[in-house]
């Protein structure tokens, strides 16, 4: 995806690309590093992984989840 689709993604629905990562032999991944100061993760947070039709994944701070679930909600009440 070139950089003008993903600033387009970003405005519409406030999705960011930060690139890719290369899952490893023990199915980890590193998330890089500007993910990680943006999002204030740190060593020993915990994180929630989610899946939406198969075929996207996520991560959510366990602290976060309750502030992000009221938002889901609200977005869904729009629909």
């Amino acid at each position: 995806m070139d950089n003008k689709k993903c600033e387009e993604l970003n405005k519409e629905c406030g999705v960011r690309m930060f690139g890719s990562v290369t899952v490893g032999t023990k199915g980890q991944v590193v998330i890089p590093k500007e993910v990680r100061e943006t999002l204030d993760i740190n060593p020993g947070d915990a994180l929630v992984v989610v899946t939406k039709h198969g075929k996207a994944i996520g991560m959510i701070k366990a602290d976060d989840m309750e502030v992000f679930m009221e938002y889901m909600q609200r977005e869904m009440e729009k629909e």
